[in-house]
């Protein structure tokens, strides 16, 4: 037999110092946004209008550099400042590892799957991004369905082991507005608002140990409102660095994402995206807990028309 008021103690002072290391780790986070952010809008504002000698120095070269069929200069970023449409496709693959904890009802466990190990499964998955630009104003809308599984999340000390299965829509339509933009070097600074939709579906199987098999499952449906800032920032004609950060919440408790990268421009339409991906949220409503972070690389593709 066990002392169940023990095991309780234990089970709340554990649950005590997780939260305190998830809130340490989030305000670390969260320091490192709101200065990436703060750098970026000053750099980008600062070099937003070129300079009378850069200006001078641009109309004295034009004449010796080659000119592509749109007679712009070769060596130039391929930026559209015109009022037409301009629209961009994105397919990509997040393969992203889990951590955090996850509950339904009394059923919580720990949750440490990284990318090497083999405990983590992507068992279908569908991403992609769709952005709409004309002139300064942005409609950008990123979709995410992903199931992903664990083999042996941490059930506590009642439970010999577990696994969990959980099957994430994710839905970000969002609104932007390019605030500073460098044509001659290839630097934008774009500012966003919008929400994230998110459907959960939490399947949580613990095998017994000092108490017998338990098993839940539930799903939920709930809105964060959400506002960041997007960058990038060009090397060469060929090679582009991206950056997104955005926060928010009310449906959850707190949400955040980061995401940088670069691009390789193979043509005019089509560049190759290499990127890594955090999005992380805080729900706990409703017997229903997801306090999780979904960290990796992300492989993709763009398509413009």
């Amino acid at each position: 037999m066990f002392d169940q008021k023990k095991l309780n103690t234990l089970i709340r002072k554990d649950d005590a110092q997780v939260k305190n290391q998830i809130a340490l780790l989030t305000l670390q986070r969260l320091t490192v946004i709101t200065m990436l952010l703060f750098a970026c809008q000053l750099y980008c504002i600062g070099q937003t209008q070129p300079t009378g000698a850069t200006k001078q120095k641009r109309a004295s070269l034009e004449g010796a550099q080659p000119k592509t069929e749109e007679g712009s200069s070769a060596d130039e970023p391929q930026t559209t400042t015109d009022d037409k449409w301009h629209f961009q496709l994105s397919p990509y693959l997040w393969i992203a590892g889990i951590n955090g904890r996850a509950g339904v009802g009394d059923l919580i466990v720990d949750v440490d799957s990284g990318l090497t190990d083999d405990n983590v499964h992507l068992n279908a998955g569908f991403m992609a991004t769709f952005e709409a630009r004309r002139n300064r104003w942005i409609v950008l809308t990123d979709l995410q369905y992903s199931n992903l599984g664990t083999e042996r999340p941490t059930p506590g000390p009642l439970f010999s082991d577990a696994t969990a299965e959980f099957k994430t829509f994710i839905l970000d339509p969002e609104v932007g507005y390019r605030v500073a933009a460098n044509q001659e070097k290839g630097r934008s600074l774009d500012l966003l608002g919008g929400v994230r939709i998110w459907h959960l579906r939490a399947n949580l199987d613990l095998d017994p140990g000092l108490l017998s098999a338990r098993s839940g499952s539930r799903s939920k449906n709930w809105v964060d409102a959400v506002f960041g800032a997007r960058g990038r920032f060009a090397l060469t004609n060929r090679i582009v660095l991206v950056g997104k950060a955005d926060l928010g919440g009310g449906g959850s408790q707190f949400t955040y994402q980061l995401f940088g990268g670069a691009a390789f421009n193979v043509s005019r339409r089509v560049s190759l995206i290499g990127a890594y991906r955090v999005l992380h949220v805080d729900y706990d409503k409703d017997n229903f807990l997801f306090d999780m972070s979904l960290t990796g690389p992300v492989l993709g593709a763009s398509f413009r028309f």
